[in-house]
């Protein structure tokens, strides 16, 4: 699997979204693409 840098610009945006986070930055970021794509996201 390769993995990418994720550059983020807007810091107050950044920190909103680590703060209503549940998990970990990697797994909440492939929920949001699994969503994306219409895929299923586990519930836990």
């Amino acid at each position: 699997m390769k993995k990418y840098l994720l550059l983020i610009e807007d810091e107050k945006l950044w920190n909103k979204f680590k703060e209503v986070i549940n998990k970990d930055i990697n797994t909440e970021i492939l929920n949001l693409i699994k969503k994306k794509l219409g895929l299923e996201v586990k519930k836990e």
